[in-house]
């Protein structure tokens, strides 16, 4: 279960570096007014999100593993604080919020016993991630802009030194047209890689308040 944890726990406490397809950013780093104009931008796209279903797929790459490993999943958002995020292989599993309340279930749809008030504080940063405000907390990021033609790619480089000691920035990748992220490419202090691609957008559309369930 543990094991579980600190899958969720490495997918947004924070994210890194360098894209694999960087040279797809064309025009550099953009600096003073431009640049807040477009973050504020963003961060107004993402707050009229009121729901969101997505499939991701997580690629993992380390220096101690040969192979990239590899898993599939299921993300849904409801604004103002409902999230599920869902495995369903290599092994099932979900980590659902409702408000203040948080649940890890396993395959065999029982509650994990887990630290609730750690998931709480990943599931603050999980939606923020989602709603935009993660690019305006500059308690704990700071953030530089890059533009191509058809994305932005936003840079968050930790000034929190709990968050910096694990890992170098976290990037996303967005779609410069509907705001929404491609992806999300994790890169950690040891060099061991994540990238996160999202696909099948479906944007304020009907939501089943059981996915949600806390029990």
């Amino acid at each position: 279960m543990k094991k579980i944890l600190t899958i969720f726990l490495t997918l947004f406490l924070s994210v890194s570096a360098y894209c694999q397809q960087k040279e797809i950013y064309l025009h550099g780093k953009l600096t003073g007014l431009n640049h807040e104009d477009i973050i504020l931008e963003i961060s107004t796209a993402a707050k009229k999100t009121k729901t969101l279903y997505c499939d991701f797929v997580q690629e993992k790459t380390s220096s101690l593993v040969a192979e990239t490993a590899i898993s599939k999943g299921k993300m849904y958002f409801k604004s103002p604080h409902s999230l599920r995020w869902e495995y369903v292989s290599p092994q099932a599993s979900a980590l659902i919020v409702n408000n203040n309340d948080v649940a890890l279930k396993t395959a065999n749809g029982t509650s994990a016993d887990v630290n609730t008030r750690m998931l709480k504080e990943l599931a603050n940063i999980i939606i923020s991630s989602i709603d935009g405000s993660e690019l305006n907390d500059s308690k704990n990021f700071s953030a530089d802009l890059s533009v191509s033609d058809l994305h932005y790619m936003v840079e968050l480089t930790p000034v929190n030194k709990r968050i910096a000691a694990v890992y170098s920035s976290i990037v996303l990748i967005i779609q410069r047209e509907t705001y929404l992220a491609d992806s999300i490419i994790l890169i950690e202090k040891n060099g061991d890689k994540m990238k996160i691609s999202f696909s099948n957008h479906k944007v304020n559309q009907p939501l089943d308040n059981k996915l949600f369930y806390v029990e």
